[in-house]
C-alpha cells in the first residue's frame, strides 16, 4: 500500500467552446469532458456514477482474490438518480449498481459475502453523501 495520505491530481483545460474541456492525468490519455448533453464527451454526472461502479468492481475483485474465490466473470451496470432540492439545486438522490458475478457452482454464498464486504468497503461509496445501493446477481457454473 502506498504511503498515506495519498494524493490524486487532475488538470482541466477548457477548449473554448461551450462546456467542452479536457481532463489530464499524468501518465494517462486525456479525457474529453462536457455536459450530459454532449454526446461525444463524458459528463461529470456519468463519471461520478461510473466511479462508484468501478470502485465496487475493484473491491469485489480484490476481496475475491484475498478470499481465494475464483471469479469466472464480472460485469455490472449502474445508474444515478438526480433530484432537485428546493433552494439548493440538483443533487444525486441515489446511485444503484447491479453487479453480476459468475463463480464455480457451490461458491455462490461466498460470492455473496464478497459482494457485501466490497459494497461496505468501497471508498467512493463511503465518500458520497447520497446512498449507493447494490442489486447483485450471482451465477454458479
Amino acid at each position: 500500500m502506498a504511503e498515506l495520505p495519498m494524493h490524486y491530481e487532475t488538470r482541466y483545460a477548457w477548449q473554448g467552446e461551450a462546456a467542452k474541456g479536457l481532463v489530464s492525468i499524468a501518465g494517462h490519455a486525456d479525457l474529453a469532458v462536457g455536459t450530459p448533453h454532449d454526446l461525444d464527451r463524458y459528463s461529470p454526472e456519468h463519471l461520478l456514477v461510473a466511479t462508484a461502479e468501478i470502485c465496487l468492481a475493484n473491491y469485489v475483485l480484490l476481496i475475491a482474490g484475498l478470499s481465494q474465490l475464483d471469479v469466472k466473470a464480472y460485469r455490472s451496470s449502474a445508474e444515478g438518480e438526480l433530484e432537485q432540492e428546493p433552494k439548493a439545486g440538483y443533487r444525486f438522490k441515489r446511485i444503484l449498481i447491479r453487479p453480476e458475478i459468475t463463480v464455480d457452482s457451490g461458491a455462490e454464498a461466498m460470492a455473496e459475502r464478497v459482494l457485501d464486504k466490497a459494497h461496505r468497503a468501497c471508498l467512493i461509496a463511503r465518500s458520497l453523501s447520497c446512498p449507493v445501493d447494490m442489486e447483485p446477481v450471482v451465477h454458479g457454473q
